[in-house]
């Protein structure tokens, strides 16, 4: 067929658009997909598929639609196969006819699945001859291809040649990463598996151990399967197995020592220094026929020295599964293990040496050590029981096995058996065995030792010397089964006395005692019974001293209910509750305090106290019950008779009937058994209580301590109250006197008012009469009296206002430099009359929420001291503004008050001994700070004898702009 050139144009457009899918395509099914259109339409073709061979063997197809794929792949293998053998390069295939076609000629099935008449294949291959497979091209008519179009399919040929060699040069790439990929892993594995090994050879210690580390890390690293290491004997006299694997048990025992004869590979390996490479079953029985071997299984073996500086330490043999060319570097793999195992065995055996040579000196310094610790031991022990079974301790594990203590107890001839045991599950053992309180008749040594005091030794226990030491068939077993092979017996010997013996035993799979552990024995006896001793001393200075502790311990009780109940004061109720609390948390679970009544007839509950608010309820309740009679059940019988009483271990079923204590039963319900003292409270003579104490009675009882301690607190506890009594009559009769100034001065103030107006209008009524000067005078002075008289009055009026807290304030805006000027304005007379001159400096105003009247009270006040007291000198009144306060003070030059005297001017009643002469009840000053802290200010003074006072008084005064609280 021809083909025109715009065909071929077509064509080779084709093909260039496959080359570069070529390069751009993810797959090689899109490349196959381009050409075969590509190919279809160059040819002229109805369908068109492609065959080629994967670098494992494995056909594969592709086809256009309509065309079976697995006809189309299974032609192409049969002309794959029938161009196989023919040489050279292949030609293309075209078959007019495909009826007539000689590959088909056995496949009838074939053709008709193909369903095609004619075809052209064109082979597959690279430049090197290589067949990858064929490009065939399908007619359903018989057609024959022009040369220029079977040119072009050609290209398209070559094309897919060149796509299946690049898959086939990527598989070749990605098999060759992996197997180096598989060869770094395996190099790897085996580098770490050596490191591990080199890391074992520094962990070991001892030959046995570094031969387990070849064995088991060694041998997994070489890939053998079995392994054996024999070690020259320390004598050198034999060859001993040190390890092996991969070995049956009783090969390995036939093999423990090496024979000194015969035809061995691990002798010619030491004999001459160097391996022994046998790399099959056959070498092996060739060269050495009557071996019987342990690795005689093996289809290879290898034996090595195992060499340290010339001299053979051992002999390593190793087993391989299949028989092996032993490369050279897998020799130098086992050498260079083998040079390590020799250097870690030379390392080993200078471990041993000094081993051995640490432990012989331990050995020697061991009784040094153990006299030393047990010294210090001792010397901190206080207790004999702990001494002994500290020294004991010690000694267990190092010195022996265990030990046997038997110490015989103060003045009789009692024992006490101590058993320990290095091993603690042996402990129920020496527990079962010291319950039989081994009898002295039996134990001979023990006998001979506590009676002659010397120590014995027995350096084999045989079982009829052990079954001399007890007759009695348990505790023989149970020395058989602790192990009792060679024993000490020491005496405990401290001043002369005998206080008992120690025995240390030993096992079996130790040496027996010998004389310098019988005196290592004898001196560690020595060093606890001395201690012993000194512990029974102590013990006895200890009793005088836990006495001597108890009566401190009381002392200390009884100070600090003394300082509780000063520390309450002379309240009543604060006393009685301290009280109760104290004795409760010291002495008991529960107390009660009942006072006598005033008629003297009854007991009142005054405190009670338990932990539980419940409980503490039911008391209360149960108390006031039943109200007790002085002279009536246990508190009334203690105040009547002034006497303690006890009753101990009372039950609730004690309290049935009808008796004074039956009403405390439901507590003794709850609470059950209790011990019961009754201690009464006697001031003066007189008792004035009782105070009841309770406790459990599963405790201790109540003692004659107990009552010493009590009784002590009780009077302690009754002069306290009878002092807060008689302060508590004292407060009423002060209220009472308050009552009677308060009324008194209510009922003086009006005809003293009235009278003091009569008194004004004769005074004035003289001197408008213009009577004599002095009847005048006189008016005047009876006068000024009357005032006076009426200040005192009004004095004592505000004491008992403030005394009963009513002093009240009226609060109003109030000009302090106003108040000050108008006082000293008010009180000239008296100024000019007194010869003092005043001086107010006031320069501007400063106001403040305050009690006008109070305030006029406190200034008249202040100024009339400094008349009184000023001696006729000049007085300067100052009114100034402090931080947050408004400040008025007044100085004068008067007496002045000392520095101790400058704080009791301030009480009631109270004046300074430099103004005794001068009349007044000392009431101002006190009245005077009462109002000023009323205001929330203060009033001081500031004074040196003979220079004069300052009174100061400060009042609160808020900042310009911050609002008032009030």
């Amino acid at each position: 067929m021809f083909m025109p050139e715009g065909d071929l144009a077509a064509a080779a457009e084709g093909v260039a658009r496959a080359l570069e899918l070529l390069v751009s395509a993810p797959s090689v099914r899109a490349v196959f997909e381009e050409v075969g259109r590509w190919t279809a339409r160059v040819l002229a073709a109805d369908h068109c598929s492609i065959s080629w061979k994967s670098p494992d063997g494995t056909l594969h197809t592709f086809a256009t639609a309509g065309l079976s794929e697995e006809a189309a792949s299974a032609y192409a293998a049969l002309w794959m196969g029938a161009i196989q053998a023919v040489p050279g390069v292949a030609q293309p295939r075209l078959v007019e006819d495909l009826g007539a076609d000689a590959l088909l000629e056995g496949e009838p099935s074939l053709r008709e699945r193909l369903g095609m008449r004619s075809l052209v294949a064109l082979p597959l291959a690279v430049p090197e001859g290589t067949r990858l497979g064929a490009l065939v091209a399908w007619f359903q008519a018989v057609h024959v291809p022009s040369p220029p179009a079977l040119r072009s399919a050609g290209l398209c040929a070559t094309l897919v040649s060149l796509v299946l060699e690049r898959e086939h040069l990527r598989e070749e790439v990605r098999r060759s990463e992996q197997a180096r990929a598989k060869a770094e892993r395996a190099e790897g594995l085996r580098l770490s598996r050596f490191q591990a090994v080199t890391e074992g050879f520094g962990r070991a210690l001892t030959r046995n151990e570094v031969a387990r580390v070849v064995l088991d890390l060694g041998i997994p690293a070489l890939g053998a399967m079995t392994g054996l290491v024999h070690l020259v004997q320390p004598d050198g006299q034999g060859v001993e197995l040190a390890a092996s694997v991969g070995v049956a048990p009783e090969v390995e025992a036939a093999l423990r020592l090496l024979p000194r004869q015969g035809n061995m590979p691990g002798y010619d390996a030491a004999r001459t220094r160097q391996p022994v490479w046998l790399e099959s079953r056959e070498a092996l029985h060739a060269r050495y026929p009557d071996m019987a071997l342990g690795l005689d299984s093996a289809e290879a073996c290898a034996f090595l020295p195992l060499l340290v500086e010339g001299k053979v330490l051992g002999v390593l043999a190793l087993g391989f599964e299949t028989p092996r060319r032993f490369t050279e570097p897998e020799q130098t793999s086992m050498l260079g293990l083998a040079r390590q195992c020799g250097l870690a065995l030379e390392r080993s055996l200078l471990y041993e040496r000094e081993h051995a040579a640490r432990l012989q000196a331990e050995a020697a310094g061991l009784r040094m050590r153990l006299l030393a610790d047990a010294s210090a031991l001792l010397s901190r022990s206080i207790e004999w029981k702990e001494t002994v079974n500290g020294v004991a301790r010690l000694a267990l594990g190092i010195f022996a096995d265990w030990c046997s203590v038997d110490v015989s107890a103060e003045g009789s001839q009692a024992r006490q058996v101590t058993l320990l045991h290095a091993d603690p599950a042996r402990a129920s053992l020496t527990q079962e065995l010291s319950r039989y309180r081994l009898d002295l008749t039996h134990f001979s040594s023990i006998e001979a030792v506590l009676r002659t005091g010397r120590s014995y030794l027995e350096p084999q226990l045989t079982p009829e010397r052990l079954a001399k030491l007890t007759g009695n068939s348990r505790s023989l077993q149970l020395l058989k089964e602790l192990g009792a092979q060679s024993f000490i017996t020491a005496p405990l010997v401290a001043r002369g006395r005998t206080l008992g013996a120690v025995s240390f035993i030993r096992g079996a799979g130790k040496p027996p005692y010998g004389p310098e552990d019988q005196a290592l024995a004898e001196e560690l006896a020595s060093r606890a019974a001395l201690a012993m001793d000194n512990a029974r001393l102590f013990e006895q200075r200890r009793e005088a001293e836990e006495e001597s502790r108890q009566s401190a311990a009381r002392l200390h009780l009884l100070v600090q209910v003394s300082q509780l109940v000063a520390e309450a004061g002379l309240d009543l109720e604060q006393v009685v509750d301290v009280l109760v609390r104290a004795v409760t948390r010291e002495l008991g679970d529960c107390c009660l305090l009942q006072l006598v009544s005033e008629d003297g007839q009854y007991l009142e509950l005054a405190a009670v106290h338990h932990p539980d608010a419940m409980v503490r309820e039911l008391l209360e309740e149960v108390v006031r019950v039943r109200r007790l009679r002085v002279g009536e059940g246990l508190q009334g019988a203690a105040v009547s008779t002034g006497q303690t009483l006890f009753l101990g271990a009372m039950s609730a079923a004690a309290l049935e009937g009808v008796g004074p204590e039956a009403a405390m039963r439901p507590y003794f319900v709850r609470r059950g058994p209790q011990d019961l003292i009754a201690v009464p409270l006697v001031a003066r003579g007189n008792a004035c209580g009782c105070l009841l104490v309770l406790r459990d009675a599963r405790g201790q009882p109540y003692g004659q301590d107990d009552q010493v301690l009590l009784e002590s607190i009780a009077g302690r506890a009754a002069l306290a109250i009878e002092d807060a009594r008689l302060y508590s009559a004292a407060l009423d009769s002060l209220r009472l006197r308050d009552d009677f100034l308060s009324v008194a001065g209510h009922e003086l103030k009006n005809p003293l008012n009235a009278l003091q107006l009569q008194l004004r209008v004769l005074a004035r009524k003289a001197r408008e009469a213009r009577l004599s000067d002095s009847l005048a005078e006189r008016a005047e002075r009876v006068a000024r009296t009357g005032e006076r008289l009426g200040v005192l009055i009004e004095d004592l009026l505000d004491v008992s206002r403030i005394t009963a807290g009513q002093l009240q304030l009226q609060l109003g805006e109030v000009d302090l430099s106003a108040l000050a000027s108008e006082g000293v304005s008010r009180m000239s007379e008296e100024f000019v009359r007194a010869g003092c001159e005043v001086r107010v400096e006031a320069g501007q105003p400063v106001v403040g929420r305050w009690d006008r009247l109070r305030l006029e009270q406190v200034v008249t006040n202040l100024l009339s001291n400094a008349i009184k007291y000023g001696r006729s000198k000049p007085v300067l009144v100052r009114v100034e503004v402090a931080p947050g306060a408004a400040r008025l003070s007044v100085t004068d030059q008067g007496y002045g008050i000392a520095p101790e005297e400058q704080v009791r001017i301030f009480q009631r009643f109270q004046r300074a001994e430099a103004t005794r002469h001068i009349q007044g009840l000392g009431l101002g000053l006190w009245i005077c700070r009462q109002i000023a802290e009323s205001h929330g200010g203060t009033l001081r003074v500031v004074s040196e004898p003979g220079k004069g006072s300052t009174f100061i008084l400060e009042l609160p005064r808020p900042e310009p702009g911050v609002p008032s609280n009030s």
